[in-house]
């Protein structure tokens, strides 16, 4: 394996000597060597780790469901440790069956790392980006932003696109010592979001958050500003220009430093250093570098001049130069009859990057132009080889030849500098780029569908893995909520709802809920265009589960209320049970009692109508729990006897637990303490039938209080001490709390 990886390191370093020596020049032959040398080093890896990772490329998918359960979705506390379970909030995992039942959000969670970057070994992020491979010609205004930045300083740096802002904030980053750990200037670290792409400040956020919480549910302003109240870091804001509200994500900050580069002066609520185009000195020397090229002065400054001075135009016609063979003199020609646009307006800058991009992209393969065009297609960050494997695919492909093109593709845009390598991933080499891919070169339809079949086929297999699935979908995140776009865009109607299916889970699990309403907001403008009503009301009944689980009630009651008209045109009884269950729960929390009964009610009477059992059941646990917020402890109990047999009828063992511990806990609330042990005593015996350590650690806790309050000390310590032992062996969050009550009452067995 080390013998492997020495001969990786060969290759790497090979690229950068041969691109950084213009003598040696690249050929069809000299690409395709290195596409083998590489190809083979990644087989022989494989081999030696027994490890074959590459998925199967273009595979087509069926849809399966996993049927749905009922489950009590919250624990409202009551008393003293003893929890009465509360309404069951409903919603769809699985579109297969077209309904929109109950379905379980417990499960593994994986809380994103930030993988990509460094940490120090406390933890503090360290998220330096990419350095910028040449500087050249700023080294004044590299010592005006070091000097401009403190904490809660905000310094903005404004410019047209491709004039360098990221190149020189990436430089800052690294330009602040120590580099494995975090500066002294900023303790706490260094974050860096771009808005290229994700102009939603709500994923700004969620990316702030999760920088530093272990539980990044929270993604909420609020959450963000508390987490960075007491924080010295420096956060670095790329792309400004797009957010779609960026004082909302400055007015988080703190006392943190912020580094911002937009193309919008008005973005600028500091410091302003404006970032203007290199002057004919570092403009040629720019050039040289990239292109390598031995012109005399006069023919490489005329270039200079005649691409504005502009880094990225210099860069993008440098490295065609070094690529293609062709002078400087000849490029000079060919550049005077197209003559640049003034720099400034974003317009311009666009049609100027495509002017060179159109020539650039003329010299390559068409495997390297299909390339470029699925990268338009995906979002501005990094991608993996099997997308591109699945577009470049043909029927009857051989997988290595396969893998070898698509490798050879990928080094052809890498060495024209529209593309650049990080690890074992490949990204666009700047945001103008990616407009041109996005704008210039479209994916065909049919390609387009391959690419989407992949992404569902792989968002499958990572929801089903778990944890370990959820961190590759980390990575993918992003790709899949752009190519959910560029499907509705391209009216794919049933690849927008089987991606916005595959990904459904793992968005939910992980509290990505900007992406799963964005998401679910596409696919519901794909089924009303498709006039798909069933997948609409699946659409709209998610939309609501969703607000709900952000707290925002008021929202979900809209999404709601407008699947009730759906499930009646299309006779769907049971989920119109569903949708008035979810209401009245909503209802209920907002302390609406006598509407959250009513809601309940129908619920009830639909489901008792078309028998279902179990949703009458799960109705009238909802309805006992709102009889029980009211303290109505007789008609909570009547509720509760009523649902105790169906649960049983049902082979609902979970929910036949719950309900005789809220049983038992009205009997406790009305001093009856021997029915709440005897209810108690039977929801124990479920615990341990199900092996629900944790149920079984809370029931003794419970069971041993109701001793306590009955006088009887010895029976309480010896449940206690069952919960206190369950506890430690399960690491139980209650278990210092549960150790102090256990040494209470043995204390007060012994009258002290």
């Amino acid at each position: 394996m080390e013998l492997i990886a020495e001969l990786w390191h060969w290759v790497v370093e090979g690229v950068i000597w041969l691109r950084d020596h213009p003598e040696v020049t690249w050929s069809g032959a000299g690409l395709t060597a290195l596409a083998v040398l590489s190809f083979l080093i990644t087989k022989l890896f494989s081999f030696f780790s027994r490890k074959d990772t590459t998925p199967p490329v273009g595979n087509t998918f069926t849809h399966s469901g996993s049927g749905t359960q009922n489950v009590a979705q919250g624990n409202h506390p009551i008393a003293q440790q003893v929890n009465i379970t509360t309404e069951q909030v409903s919603s769809p995992q699985q579109k297969a069956k077209g309904d929109h039942n109950v379905f379980s959000q417990t499960g593994d969670v994986h809380y994103e790392e930030h993988h990509h970057y460094a940490r120090t070994a406390q933890g503090i992020p360290l998220q330096r980006p990419r350095q910028a491979e040449h500087l050249v010609g700023r080294e004044d205004l590299l010592r005006d932003v070091l000097a401009a930045l403190g904490p809660g300083k905000v310094v903005t740096l404004c410019g047209p696109g491709g004039i360098g802002k990221t190149a020189l904030a990436s430089r800052v980053a690294w330009e602040l010592p120590p580099e494995q750990e975090a500066p002294a200037l900023f303790p706490d670290g260094l974050l860096f979001y771009s808005f290229y792409g994700r102009k939603d400040v709500g994923l700004a956020f969620d990316h702030l958050v999760r920088s530093y919480a272990d539980d990044g549910q929270d993604n909420s302003p609020e959450a963000a500003t508390r987490l960075l109240a007491n924080k010295q870091a420096l956060i670095i804001l790329d792309g400004a220009e797009e957010a779609d509200d960026l004082p909302d994500v400055l007015r988080c900050c703190g006392g943190c430093g912020v580094l911002i580069t937009s193309r919008k002066r008005s973005d600028a609520p500091g410091e302003l250093l404006e970032v203007k185009r290199l002057d004919k000195l570092p403009a040629e020397e720019a050039f040289r570098l990239y292109s390598g090229t031995t012109a005399d002065e006069t023919t490489a400054r005329a270039v200079c001049k005649g691409l504005g001075g502009w880094p990225l135009a210099l860069r993008i016609a440098g490295q065609y130069l070094r690529n293609t063979g062709e002078s400087a003199a000849e490029y000079l020609r060919w550049l005077e009859k197209r003559p640049f646009r003034k720099l400034g307006s974003g317009k311009h800058q666009e049609d100027n990057a495509a002017l060179l991009l159109r020539r650039s992209m003329e010299q390559v393969s068409d495997d390297a132009v299909q390339v470029l065009r699925l990268a338009g297609v995906l979002a501005f960050a990094p991608i993996s080889l099997e997308p591109v494997m699945a577009v470049l695919s043909e029927e009857g492909d051989d997988e290595d030849e396969l893998e070898l093109r698509s490798r050879e593709a990928l080094n052809e845009l890498v060495l024209f500098g529209l593309l650049e390598r990080r690890e074992e991933r490949w990204q666009i080499s700047h945001a103008l780029v990616h407009t041109y891919a996005r704008n210039e070169e479209a994916l065909s339809r049919d390609a387009l569908e391959r690419l989407a079949r992949y992404y569902i086929w792989f968002c499958r297999e990572q929801s089903e893995a778990g944890l370990e699935g959820y961190a590759r979908l980390d990575g993918e995140r992003v790709h899949c909520l752009q190519l959910i776009e560029r499907c509705v865009d391209g009216g794919l109607w049933e690849e927008v709802k089987w991606l916005e299916d595959a990904i459904n889970i793992y968005l939910d699990r992980q509290g990505h809920w900007t992406e799963k309403l964005a998401a679910l907001e596409m696919n519901l403008t794909a089924a009303r265009k498709a006039g798909d009503r069933r997948d609409e009301a699946w659409c709209l009944n998610s939309l609501g589960y969703t607000c709900w689980r952000r707290g925002e009630n008021d929202k979900s009651i809209v999404w709601f209320e407008q699947v009730r008209p759906i499930d009646r045109e299309l006779g769907d009884r049971k989920g119109e049970g569903v949708t008035l269950n979810n209401m009245a729960a909503i209802y209920r929390q907002q302390g609406r009692y006598e509407q959250a009964l009513e809601t309940y009610q129908q619920s009830l009477r639909i489901r008792q109508e078309i028998g279902d059992r179990r949703g009458e059941g799960e109705s009238l646990n909802n309805i006992a729990t709102v009889y029980y917020n009211q303290e109505d402890y007789e008609q909570a109990l009547s509720s509760y006897e009523q649902c105790l047999p169906i649960t049983r009828e049902v082979g609902d063992a979970i929910g036949e637990g719950t309900t005789l511990n809220n049983i038992a806990e009205i009997y406790r609330t009305q001093s009856n303490y021997a029915k709440a042990i005897e209810y108690r005593e039977q929801d124990l015996a479920i615990c341990r039938e199900l092996g629900d350590r944790a149920g079984e650690a809370v029931t003794c806790w419970n069971i041993g209080r109701t001793y306590e309050e009955m006088g009887d000390l010895a029976e309480a310590e010896e449940y206690i001490t069952l919960a206190v032992e369950i506890a430690e062996q399960i690491d139980h969050p209650k278990l210092e709390e549960w150790r102090d009550g256990l040494a209470w009452v043995r204390a007060k067995r012994q009258g002290v």
